[in-house]
């Protein structure tokens, strides 16, 4: 499925949402809560790194792409003057 950058932006928001509620859920000694936004602090957190590892290698491939491409016009460009 087609992921955006705004769809991660979101994810880390949500992520920060989640610990800041999981840190006051710990300190108003709501244990069980406090569990419960740690499993879902981990769930978003690995999703969260998998999207932005996937947006660098992305962005790697366009740029090797782009390179390559520039390379091949370089050399169609010496070999016709």
């Amino acid at each position: 499925s087609m992921v955006r950058e705004e769809d991660l932006e979101d994810l880390e928001a949500l992520l920060k949402d989640l610990e800041d509620k999981g840190h006051q859920a710990k300190d108003d000694g709501r244990l069980y809560m406090a569990d419960q936004y740690i499993i879902l602090i981990a769930t978003v957190n690995a999703e969260t790194h998998k999207l932005r590892a996937r947006f660098k290698r992305e962005a790697i491939a366009s740029l090797r792409k782009e390179t390559k491409l520039k390379k091949e016009e370089a050399r169609a460009n010496s070999t016709t003057e």
